[in-house]
């Protein structure tokens, strides 16, 4: 053995020894143990609920093979911005580890917050830091290989992982959580697929998911102009996160049987609660274009009277591609007869949103959050909402703000005339309530009104 190889061995040795903390972040390759799945243990040993995030990189668009120094300086250029992006969004406390699983696959491990009042706004919450790092991560490829933009993306999944899963250690944990993952990202078929899809099956017959609201406010007199009904699966599993249940339920070709009862657990709260006000209701293309989608709601409304067609609107997210848009001009017109209205979703996030809302004229415009965030420190995004309301002007069509975070993204919002605002700035989705329950909007009320200069501060 010459002196080189043993200094390398002694140093390898010593780097094994390190605490774990000291390879929160990616880990080397040449240590002896795991440290993320340390990490996760003594997590799991106070009693932490943890969540696995999985970023996996998509460039299955791509017609050639990526060749292999490419594909290494993509990777470098992925773990640089998740660590990064991770730290930004989570701080380094709730950080229990980020590492590679894979070639394509990138894991953030995370603790769960537990200074909100309630898990379903700490969840709401997360999703929006993790969507946040999904958008980072493809600005970042984006940027390295500008060329290839419009070709890559990266799929996000998070599963839960309980404080109470010790039957074979945190190794075990780990393992199934990012197979669990895998299997909602990609539908590829693996026992925790099937073992999903069995999940999802018993969802549907016993119709175990959750409706919340989160109200759209007017951002002229403060009042609640509306609420977007938003879905949660059941606690604790895989599918909890409505990301992650509409993706797999996709995947699985449940998309239109979730739907069809999203809308009929949806109405039956609505109508439980007396709301009054506007309702939005996501719904992808494929299930408005079901041959019995629109029956199904008209009956769900018979039931539920004094509910009407007129109290609802349908948001189709741009996510969803149409692929035939006359056809799905003359399904919005049947619709439309019997008095429903529509809102163009995410509008902004991709390359058609323009093309959409000039084919579609929607009643109302949702502007992605992606738009939204720090616009009042980029001039790219100011522009952009200025473009959208300004279309939107020209069409007759209101304008809802999605994902204000920050009072300076209010301002804005009010300096443009944005007409309707929907974030955690003003309230966090919750569960729908009656309408003398609603005292905690009055502070959001007078605040909105104060930045309007409608009242004193």
């Amino acid at each position: 053995m010459n002196f080189q190889t043993l200094i390398d061995r002694l140093l390898l040795t010593i780097k094994s020894l390190m605490p774990d903390r000291t390879y929160k972040y990616f880990p080397p390759d040449f240590t002896l143990r795991r440290p993320s799945v340390s990490l996760l243990d003594k997590s799991l040993r106070k009693k932490a609920s943890c969540d696995l995030t999985l970023y996996r990189l998509d460039f299955s668009q791509l017609r050639d093979d990526i060749p292999e120094e490419v594909w290494e300086s993509l990777q470098d250029c992925c773990r640089r911005h998740l660590r990064l992006a991770a730290r930004d969004a989570f701080g380094d406390s709730r950080i229990v580890a980020v590492d590679q699983a894979d070639k394509m696959d990138f894991i953030l491990l995370t603790e769960r917050e537990v200074s909100l009042p309630s898990a379903t706004g700490a969840a709401d919450s997360d999703r929006y830091r993790i969507e946040t790092i999904r958008s980072e991560l493809e600005i970042g490829l984006a940027g390295h290989q500008p060329e290839w933009r419009h070709c890559m993306k990266v799929i996000v999944a998070t599963v839960a992982i309980k404080p109470d899963y010790r039957a074979d250690g945190a190794k075990k944990a780990l393992r199934d959580g990012y197979q669990s993952a895998l299997a909602v990202a990609t539908g590829i078929l693996t026992p925790q697929m099937e073992h999903l899809r069995q999940q999802m099956e018993q969802l549907l017959e016993q119709g175990s998911i959750s409706v919340l609201a989160q109200p759209i406010m007017n951002l002229t007199s403060g009042d609640v102009h509306g609420w977007e009904i938003l879905t949660r699966g059941p606690e604790g599993s895989p599918l909890h996160l409505p990301d992650e249940l509409f993706r797999f339920a996709s995947q699985a070709r449940m998309l239109s049987r979730l739907e069809f009862l999203v809308v009929k657990r949806a109405l039956e709260e609505i109508s439980a609660r007396g709301i009054r006000e506007p309702v939005f209701l996501n719904v992808t293309a494929s299930t408005l274009s079901h041959p019995l989608f629109l029956s199904h709601v008209l009956q769900c409304l018979e039931k539920q009277q004094p509910l009407c067609p007129q109290q609802v609107y349908f948001e189709i997210t741009e996510r969803h591609q149409i692929t035939d848009m006359a056809s799905m001009i003359e399904i919005l017109r049947k619709y439309r007869k019997h008095g429903f209205r529509f809102a163009v979703d995410d509008a902004g996030s991709g390359y058609s949103g323009l093309h959409w809302i000039g084919e579609l004229v929607p009643e109302l415009i949702k502007i992605d959050r992606s738009v939204i965030r720090h616009v009042d420190r980029e001039a790219v995004k100011e522009s952009l909402l200025r473009a959208i309301v300004t279309a939107a002007r020209e069409i007759n069509c209101d304008i809802v703000a999605e994902g204000v975070e920050r009072e300076e993204e209010a301002d804005m919002l009010f300096k443009l005339d944005v007409s309707m605002g929907q974030g955690f700035y003003f309230a966090r989705p919750d569960v729908l309530l009656y309408e003398h329950e609603r005292g905690m909007f009055q502070e959001t009320k007078a605040k909105i009104q104060q930045r309007r200069g409608l009242v004193a501060s």
